[in-house]
């Protein structure tokens, strides 16, 4: 494997986008570095393996929003329509960073022409240090979304996320073994594990 493959296995656009999305929604991601840090790891391998691997590269932001919503809902206990919510839109404004760094950088060239390049590999360490140069800025002068999160959490919600995660893992099992990529289901399952371990904890606090 290529130094730039290995740069995109390891890249920082889940960690940039877990700490932007935290710090908008003043959540204090930090709390929560290492859970972050083993997710983020996860959507990047899925997300190499769709993209060289198979031809379901337009499922890696899908998965990615499901995994870090599993993670908000799970570990820093954000309600289930918060989360997603918060996914999304972290999602997307990284994607709207990068756009802007496209467009003023690499002249408005086509992000998926960069894959696997030195070029991308720049293209996401601006991306990630510009994210990063934000959410320490929107901590430092704590700016940023306040709600009453709780008013949106639906009852018996830790049993319908229980039930997600487990149809995710399934789902994700199959994919991944119809592709021979043993490796990535090993990683699926301790994510999944996490996720799980996280959940019920969280449902034997509130019983």
């Amino acid at each position: 494997m290529g130094a730039t493959k290995v740069l995109t296995i390891f890249d920082s656009r889940s960690y940039g986008s877990i700490f932007l999305m935290t710090a908008i929604f003043r959540l204090r991601g930090i709390d929560y570095v290492w859970q972050a840090l083993f997710v983020s790891l996860i959507m990047n391998l899925q997300s190499y393996m769709l993209r060289e691997e198979t031809s379901l590269s337009y499922l890696a932001p899908i998965v990615n929003i499901l995994l870090f919503t599993f993670l908000l809902e799970t570990v820093i206990k954000v309600p289930i329509l918060w989360s997603t919510i918060i996914s999304i839109a972290g999602v997307f404004l990284y994607g709207a960073v990068q756009a802007i760094i496209l467009a003023t950088t690499f002249n408005g060239m086509d992000s998926s022409h960069l894959q696997n390049t030195t070029q991308g590999a720049l293209l996401q360490a601006l991306s990630s240090a510009l994210v990063f140069l934000m959410s320490w800025f929107l901590n430092t002068f704590r700016i940023g979304f306040t709600f009453d999160l709780e008013r949106l959490r639906f009852k018996w919600e830790h049993t319908i996320v229980t039930i997600l995660i487990v149809m995710s893992l399934v789902a994700a099992a199959f994919l991944m073994y119809a592709a021979d990529l043993a490796l990535i289901i090993i990683y699926f399952v301790l994510a999944a594990g996490m996720f799980l371990y996280y959940a019920l904890k969280k449902e034997r606090e509130e019983g």
